[in-house]
């Protein structure tokens, strides 16, 4: 057999012969062997991994001038790699249990650490009477004990029983000796001597010790001869019930409502409720833990044949057996039916200030990222996405249904690419700041405005067929499921339309009672359910809002068709059910009764859940307007209904605001202005005159400013006040605002 080099074919028994002959044992003629060896070993089918060469035999080729013939390549490993330690592999996180890196099962410990400490040091008083009664017991049973044994008492006891038995006295008189005798030798025992020895001189040791110190130190050194007599009457305890269990510390009670939940205090719970047995138990499944906010996880399994729905359905006798109202506790299936994952509050949920919404110190927003509505009970944040489905509202008047209607309001005004769309049917002040920023605003619900609706909702259709034409015309690179994108909005001039209607049962009254209104207010229905339906994916986003949308008032067909609702307190449960859908109270979701401003349900296609909305008060709501119609005047989005109040801004109003472009300032005073002003334009009389104090300086200007501001806001209803503020110097003073100022001018 042969074996096939870059030099050539030669046979292996004369390399054989070479290697092993003592001329060939040169330095160079073994290395030339051994390479030979190793390109060998490369090109045999067992050359993956030879422990003689260390050569592995790769899938691509990558040939040096020693494995050029090699068609699959080699990795020569010449060094091996040093041993290290083995410790350099070892991860304590994962040696460590979890249970003892674990924050919250740590917070957990420490609560029921806490709880226990405060129960048993409120019971430290039994405590103590039960340890000195024991005691006591041990001090009468350890006598009697030891008197019995040194004065072999029970001789007595035979002797009474021979005596009952009528035998003769000589068998009474042998007993007595035999006593005699018995109890003089067990006094002369060695552990009897010791015993005593050792009483006696502690007895001695206690007076010698109280009489040179004091009663101080000799009540401690009673402690050995305490537990020694205690140890006695636990003894004493166990033998006179040997079936009961003896506890000297009693079962840990939960200290308030704010103790911590153990399995202990749950199986105790559901004893109480009788949904398991006195025999029965609970098991814990892991540790309980605790969140940053105090709010506690403890998962458990319920005994055989007891099922999680079954305590579901006993929730409110749960809660109230746990000694906690129904809203601070939430139960949920685990793995099986019989796992419980048991969710307890810190706090009664929503019982707190609402948070401020983030909008409210936004400076823009895209409506492309959701709207942040509000925190669920166990404090998470909650984010709408209402691109891909409307909204309704409902509820009782004054429980805060227009403060949440403004959460997506604000979020569409502080989209310079939002095209924000008014129906305001109640006609009140509720929206009157975002008329500035409206591209169609309705108020009132009088037959023109609900004319001027149903004219608004035909234009909608019309924008809404266009858009998808448009869409069906793209690449469908660009339109990869029919949807409108950000990219898709800014390439081919699409903005979001966001359609404010608020208190729509009141348009739909007046299309009532018009004669031919039942077939009008039919196809404005319709109209508005093929909005919803097929605007969502083409940019239009319908908000509204009712107090009790019932089948008259507000029809299924167009409540049916919104995927998100959101109701706050209602009557009763059909009230509920008319905003939030059929069946929702059924499944344990209702707005009745539920009695606080702020709180309510929100259902969405996932499901229902109460909630805290965030607020936004209506001076919060009207600075976001402010921003809403600067960042339309900046982007050139200012368009319809809101840009035609925009004012020729020139005159005294265009100076005022270079003044503040100047400054950089939010605030100027009426002197600041004047100043800047007269740096504008030195011959226009701002600067003082001669021999005129600073006072009557600030006080003549500010009256110009007022009086050029006015005869400039001549017929625009708009007015520009000056209002207290903080001057370039520091002081307090009057001004203006740099936010009023672009309020007025639109700019």
């Amino acid at each position: 057999m042969t074996t096939s080099t870059e030099q050539g074919t030669e046979p292996e028994a004369e390399s054989g012969e070479l290697a092993g002959h003592s001329v060939y044992r040169d330095p160079e003629i073994l290395d030339q062997l051994e390479r030979r060896a190793r390109i060998a070993a490369r090109n045999s089918p067992c050359g993956v991994a030879d422990l003689r060469t260390g050569t592995i035999q790769l899938d691509k080729a990558e040939q040096d001038e020693e494995s050029a013939v090699a068609e699959g390549g080699v990795f020569e490993q010449l060094d091996e790699a040093p041993v290290g330690d083995e410790r350099d592999g070892w991860n304590l996180r994962e040696i460590i249990p979890a249970t003892f890196t674990d924050l919250g099962a740590w917070r957990q410990r420490r609560a029921v650490w806490a709880n226990a400490s405060l129960f048993h040091l409120t019971r430290s008083p039994v405590y103590l009477w039960r340890g000195v009664s024991i005691a006591a017991l041990g001090a009468r049973v350890g006598t009697r004990d030891a008197w019995s044994h040194l004065f072999a008492t029970e001789f007595g006891e035979i002797a009474d029983k021979v005596r009952r038995a009528n035998a003769g006295p000589e068998h009474i008189a042998d007993l007595r000796a035999d006593r005699r005798k018995e109890g003089k030798q067990r006094r002369r025992e060695p552990v009897t001597v010791y015993a005593l020895t050792g009483c006696t001189s502690y007895v001695a040791a206690l007076i010698a010790l109280g009489q040179t110190w004091g009663l101080v130190l000799a009540v401690p050194a009673l402690i050995p001869l305490f537990g020694l007599l205690y140890a006695l009457g636990h003894r004493e305890l166990v033998r006179r019930a040997p079936d009961g269990a003896f506890a000297f510390l009693d079962q840990v009670q939960p200290m308030g409502s704010d103790a911590p939940v153990t399995d202990e205090r749950i199986t105790r719970a559901l004893r109480d409720i009788r949904l398991i047995t006195a025999e029965q138990e609970i098991r814990a499944v892991g540790l309980g833990t605790r969140d940053e906010l105090e709010n506690t996880t403890i998962e458990f399994k319920l005994p055989a044949g007891v099922v999680c729905k079954a305590l579901r359905g006993k929730a409110e006798q749960f809660a109230g057996a746990l000694g906690l109202p129904l809203e601070r506790i939430d139960l949920l299936q685990g793995e099986t039916p019989n796992d419980v994952v048991l969710w307890v509050s810190a706090i009664v949920p929503f019982s707190g200030p609402a948070p401020v919404s983030l909008l409210v110190e936004a400076d823009r927003w895209s409506i492309w990222d959701g709207v942040p509505f509000g925190s669920t009970r166990k404090s998470t944040r909650k984010t709408l996405q209402l691109l891909w489905s409307s909204m309704l509202f409902g509820g009782a008047q004054g429980y805060g249904k227009t403060s949440a209607m403004r959460l997506p309001a604000a979020a569409g005004v502080l989209d310079p690419q939002c095209r924000i769309l008014l129906a305001d049917f109640k006609g009140g002040a509720d929206w009157e700041e975002l008329e500035g920023i409206a591209h169609r605003a309705i108020i009132g619900a009088d037959p023109a405005a609900v004319d001027e609706f149903i004219d608004l909702v035909d234009e909608l259709i019309e924008e809404m067929d266009a858009r998808f034409a448009k869409i069906r015309k793209m690449p469908k690179a660009q339109r990869p499921d029919m949807r409108l994108t950000p990219a898709m909005a800014e390439a081919h001039g699409m903005p979001v339309l966001m359609f404010l209607i608020d208190e729509i049962q009141e348009a739909f009254g007046v299309l009532l009672a018009r004669k031919e209104g039942l077939k009008e207010f039919a196809a404005v229905v319709e109209k508005l359910a093929r909005l919803i339906r097929r605007g969502r994916a083409c940019g239009l986003i319908i908000v509204a809002a009712a107090q009790r949308p019932s089948a008259k008032s507000v029809p299924t067909d167009f409540r049916d068709v919104i995927l998100k609702r959101y109701s706050v307190h209602t009557v009763d449960d059909t009230s509920s059910d008319m905003i939030l859908g059929d069946g929702t109270a059924k499944r344990g979701h209702t707005a009745a009764g539920l009695g606080v401003i702020g709180v309510g349900i929100l259902a969405e296609e996932s499901g229902a859940e109460k909630l805290q909305t965030d607020l936004i008060t209506p001076q919060q709501f009207e600075r976001i307007c402010i921003r809403g119609r600067a960042l339309r005047v900046e982007a050139g989005t200012l368009t319809g209904y809101a840009a035609s109040g925009l004012l020729s801004v020139s005159g005294i109003l265009a100076q005022i605001r270079k003044a503040f472009e100047e400054s950089g300032a939010a605030e100027l005073g009426s002197s600041d202005i004047a100043r800047l002003l007269h740096r504008q334009d030195p011959a226009a009389g701002w600067e003082p005159r001669e021999g005129e104090s600073d006072k009557a300086w600030s006080s003549r200007v500010g009256a110009r400013l007022g009086r050029e501001i006015e005869e400039a806001l001549d017929g625009t209803g708009k007015t520009l006040d000056r209002v207290k503020v903080t001057t370039l110097a520091g002081a307090e003073g009057r001004g203006f605002r740099r936010s009023d100022v672009t309020f007025v001018l639109g700019a």
